[in-house]
Formats: C-alpha cells, structure tokens, sequence
C-alpha cells in the first residue's frame, strides 16, 4: 500500500489539449506540477485542494490522493480498499459514490462496488458514474485501475469547475469557462494588453478575460464538495476566500472589447457579464466590417461558427474568409488565437499562414487552436 498522507498529493484534471495551460498556471502558483495525460499531479501543505479549487482557471476538477495499491484481483482489491485512511474524507456513516474506471486491469469495473461495501462494512455504495460532466452530492470516491494498480481518490470539487455562477444563460454553441481560460493562457494574454473578441457569443471569453485582468479567483463565490470533508474547518476556507479577495483590483487592466451580429448573444453576455460583477464593452457589429479599436495592439480571440451546432455550414467558408481578411486588414500588429474545427480547408480559408495549431476539444467536437503570430495585411 502507498498512501498520500499530508503533505497533501492531488490531481488537476485538464479539459484535453489543455494540459499544457494547466501546468504553467499552476507553476505560476508557485508549485511544481508535474505533467501527465489529462491533466497536472501536484504535492503541497495541507489544504492544496482547496487552494487549487479556488484558484485554478484552467481545471475541470481536483482530487486528492487517498491511496494506490496492487490489485492483481477482487481479493487484493478488497484488502488495498479497507486499509485505505478515508477519515479526512468520510464520516463512516453516509454512503459514498464511486466513479471507476479500468484500462487492462484484470478486476472488471463491476467488480469495485461490491469489494468496497465488503472492504467498508457497507450493505451498498453508490454509483457516481462519470464526472466529467456533472458532479454528485455526498462523497464521491475515484477508483482507477490501471493494470494491476489500483488509484483511489477523493473529488473534492463537486460540480465542475467550469461552472463559475456567473453564466446561467448561454448561446447555442457554448464554450467552457475553463477552455475560454486556457485559450487565453496559451495564447498568452496577459491581463494587461486589449482583449477583443469579433463574434463574442454568450461573452465568456470577455468575461474569463476580464477576471484574470482583475485577479479575481474564479472559485470564490462557488460551493465545493470539500466543505463536507469531516475535517473541514470553515474558518480556515474564510481566511483563504479573503486573501484572494485582498488581491482584487478595482478595475480590469486591460480593455476588453466584444462583437457580435447577434442582438440577442449580446444581451446574454451583458447579463452574464452583470452576474459577473463586469460591465463590457458590447456591440453589434458584422464581422466583415469591423474595425479594430482604438487601444492596440492585441489579442484577438474567437470561436467562430462551427455549422455542427449552429446550422450554417454552407455559409461557413465565406464567414472564415470575411474572418481572416478582417484580421489582417483591420488588427495588424495584433495577435489571434482562433478556436476551430479540425478541417483543413475552413482553416485555409482563414489565410493565417504559419499560425501555431495545437489539438483541442470542445464539447467533444475535435478542433484546432490557431495561434498566429502579429498579423500583418
């Protein structure tokens, strides 16, 4: 048996192709993570989940590493579960879930739940199902198996991370408040250089902007799942929440500029953005004539149409055209970074020669990240 005992260990998961954005936030924490498929493995003091919650943009969820053991069988199984410490996370009386994954191991996943109750003294446990998509109330425990070697963590986040609260209305094709974030990262906005998004949609890209400009947490006005932890001391997690709020700024430092053709996308972002606690600059403009604003150069930054989601597929290589000819006559000197479907010829269209490509998913759709250099006409 290995054990994670304080100093904590913890994983961040990244959305996928995000794993970079997550690791030099993290480090920009001042932590040394280390990078691994899906997403940062981390080692702190006590209490580096909830920091990490608090903190991270970029992270769809954290978990804290409870244990990992050989489980070559059910029996070994059981043995690694009931020795497992679960007192900083489980009360021993109500019921926990379990989310279980297997890859090559020879202990199938229907096996787990029954081998916790066993090793536990439970009549049951639950089912947590995956958790990519949405959290689960109570105690939620991650078993992997990974060939013969059983993981086993703790969600300490709840609900996903990419749900901030300010964003209870979106468009028809939404983009992740996480992924929005590591665009940025990678892209490498820096807070302070103007912001402009051409098709801004439901503002989530204005809005994360806005937030990394002021310093805000994203997660300070958000419930997470370690507050039920037994050991959970609330004053201490108040003590957290006001230092991040001492770092706050009155006012964003960066100027932040969001387009749309759509009447009603931009009236979903001002009140978006009004949850936020952000008022932006918001207009109705077609992308075809737009004009760079004053402030700049900058960064430009979109998610333009997929026609998947949004029914405009036969328009789509025309509004891609418009879209690169704009950036290169109306923003040169500016920076792009352009969220788009992996299709070679929507990304031709776009006329961004040498622009930096790197895989993403959104919303399971393969896309690519295009990164140019500054544009010139």
């Amino acid at each position: 048996m290995t054990s994670f005992p304080p100093p904590e260990q913890v994983f961040a998961v990244a959305p996928p192709g995000l794993e970079p954005a997550l690791e030099a936030e993290a480090a920009a924490l001042g932590l040394l993570p280390r990078r691994v498929e899906g997403g940062v493995e981390l080692g702190g003091v006590v209490g580096l989940h909830q920091e990490l919650n608090l903190r991270l943009r970029t992270a769809s969820r954290v978990l804290l590493r409870l244990g990992r053991f050989q489980a070559s069988n059910v029996a070994a199984l059981t043995r690694g579960l009931a020795e497992l410490d679960l007192a900083r996370v489980w009360n021993g009386k109500d019921t926990p879930k379990l989310s279980v994954t297997a890859h090559g191991s020879r202990v199938p996943a229907n096996a787990v739940p029954s081998a916790a109750a066993r090793a536990w003294g439970l009549s049951s446990v639950g089912h947590a199902g995956a958790l990519d998509e949405e959290g689960s109330e109570g105690l939620t425990l991650l078993v992997r198996l990974d060939g013969p070697e059983c993981t086993v963590s703790a969600d300490t986040s709840g609900e996903p991370l990419h749900r901030r609260g300010y964003r209870q209305e979106i468009g028809r094709a939404p983009l992740r408040e996480t992924l929005a974030a590591g665009i940025l990262l990678l892209a490498g906005y820096d807070g302070v250089e103007p912001l402009v998004d051409p098709m801004c949609g439901s503002g989530t890209f204005l809005i994360e902007g806005a937030w990394m400009s002021l310093r805000r947490a994203p997660g300070l006005e958000r419930p997470f799942a370690f507050e039920q932890f037994p050991r959970f001391e609330p004053a201490a997690w108040a003590q957290r929440q006001a230092r991040a709020r001492a770092e706050l700024l009155p006012a964003p430092r960066s100027a932040l500029h969001g387009f749309d053709i759509n009447a009603g996308a931009l009236g979903t972002a001002r009140r978006n953005a009004r949850r936020a606690g952000l008022t932006l600059a918001l207009e109705r403009r077609d992308v075809k004539t737009l004009q760079a604003p004053g402030a700049g150069p900058g960064l430009v930054v979109a998610n333009p149409p997929y026609g998947k989601r949004v029914g405009e597929s036969g328009e789509l290589p025309e509004l891609y055209r418009a879209l690169g000819a704009t950036l290169r006559r109306s923003f040169p000197g500016w920076r792009a970074a352009l969220l788009v479907p992996d299709e070679a010829g929507l990304i031709r269209e776009l006329g961004l020669r040498d622009a930096k490509s790197l895989k993403v998913l959104n919303g399971g759709l393969r896309c690519r990240l295009l990164l140019s250099a500054p544009l010139s006409p």
